[in-house]
């Protein structure tokens, strides 16, 4: 490799870093001002919003997390800032370590509980109520919509403008195709697609790992 070359990589990656420390206050003051608590190895692109609404509601989110609210570093773009949301009294959004986001929406009225190395892709709904009641009468007496939490286990990978809804299990490692609409449990290592979601393949590590087991 160039010297040259090798010189300009390491300016880069430096002015890189450099450029971040300075952008950790204000990231820090943006979280706190929030009512969320700034965490280790955070890198926030842009500016999420973390909505907390309700007396006990809360936002806990691991070290690390990765949440892209403006279309850089996303080769699909970005239509919306990341949004957290626990809206409710007792309302908790519980993300893991290592969670990578971009532009998706998270809502939990009762519960969403996200494990670690979880990734988002763009557009993406997480929501654990109806919004609304089902009921027109209820809605417009401004009932309250049915709820159930949400767990999306380790290793996860939703993608882009999926839907996950209410009393959703989602188990380790899964995959959840670009626009699938999740309404019922995906059992680990299991990639879904459609709407409704239904299995269409398995995640290739476990197959491998099948292949070898029977080999011996």
């Amino acid at each position: 490799m160039l010297p040259g070359y090798e010189l300009l990589r390491s300016s880069y990656r430096l002015a890189s870093s450099l450029a971040y420390l300075a952008t950790l206050p204000l990231g820090w003051y943006w979280c706190t001002f929030q009512r969320v608590k700034w965490r280790y190895g955070w890198r926030l692109y842009g500016r999420p919003r973390f909505r907390v609404r309700g007396a006990n509601a809360r936002i806990r989110i691991g070290e690390r997390l990765v949440a892209r609210s403006r279309s850089d570093g996303n080769c699909i773009g970005v239509f919306q800032p990341v949004i957290i949301t626990a809206w409710g009294r007792n309302a908790l959004v519980e993300i893991g370590d290592d969670a990578a986001m971009s532009g998706c929406s998270i809502t939990a009225e009762e519960r969403v509980t996200i494990g670690n190395r979880v990734m988002i892709g763009a557009g993406a709904l997480i929501l654990d109520s109806d919004a609304h009641p089902l009921d027109p009468w209820e809605r417009f007496k401004g009932g309250r919509a049915c709820t159930a939490p949400i767990v999306i286990e380790d290793d996860v990978f939703v993608g882009a403008r999926a839907i996950i809804l209410k009393g959703v299990h989602i188990g380790k490692g899964a995959v959840i195709a670009a626009g699938a609409v999740v309404v019922k449990n995906v059992p680990a290592y299991t990639i879904v697609g459609g709407n409704p979601a239904r299995p269409i393949g398995q995640v290739p590590v476990v197959a491998r790992f099948a292949a070898e087991a029977i080999s011996w």
